[in-house]
């Protein structure tokens, strides 16, 4: 741990910098998924197969109320279209067309500056590490002999130390960015799918 302390002053200024970055990241990446993945997602297999089965048996209240017991973006969608249970085809799928633009921007928000954090941790670092080379040439072409070998020995520390930690924490966040995008895709398409699925059903239904 000391070491830890020791080799995180040694990079300098920049550390500091980088770790608020990396800070503001781990924010982001923890509200995200607290967003997308637990209550924002849901277990669409089961969900359907119980949603169809009640609109089979053509007990659209019941259907309705299922859709209300969670604040998944799939079941808000299915829900108005379930509102909208008497109207045609066509207005069921403007009610999900207009409920899936709704919630579509509240899955993808913010998810977006995690790419933009990677790429200023990784800035961030390269100029880390540009500042400790000028330190270290610096101390090559006018420190006296004395201090040269000292102030060289800072001026690589801080090159290769703020490098490093703006790639550890370039890195994972990139990798959260990415699934992330991933599982927010994913309930995107189940909206697009069973969307329409419902609505035929219910088309069906009423035929």
């Amino acid at each position: 741990m000391y070491r830890l302390v020791d080799s995180f002053a040694d990079g300098g200024d920049f550390m500091w910098i980088i770790l608020f970055v990396a800070m503001l990241s781990l924010t982001f990446i923890l509200e995200r998924t607290y967003f997308v993945v637990f209550k924002s997602s849901i277990n669409t297999k089961t969900f359907i197969a119980e949603l169809e089965k009640l609109i089979q048996n053509r007990n659209i209240e019941r259907a309705i109320a299922l859709c209300s017991t969670t604040n998944a973006a799939l079941a808000q969608v299915l829900r108005e279209i379930l509102k909208h249970h008497s109207g045609s085809g066509r207005d069921m799928q403007v009610a999900a067309d207009a409920k899936t633009l709704e919630v579509i921007p509240r899955l993808e928000k913010r998810t977006s500056y995690l790419d933009m954090l990677a790429q200023i941790a990784t800035l961030l670092g390269l100029l880390g590490t540009i500042s400790g080379l000028m330190t270290a040439f610096d101390a090559v072409a006018v420190a006296n002999p004395e201090d040269s070998a000292r102030l060289l020995s800072e001026g690589i520390s801080i090159a290769m130390l703020t490098t490093m930690f703006g790639l550890v924490v370039a890195v994972p966040t990139i990798a959260a960015a990415s699934w992330l995008k991933n599982k927010t895709r994913k309930i995107i398409s189940d909206i697009d799918e069973f969307a329409v699925k419902i609505t035929n059903l219910i088309t069906q239904m009423k035929g």
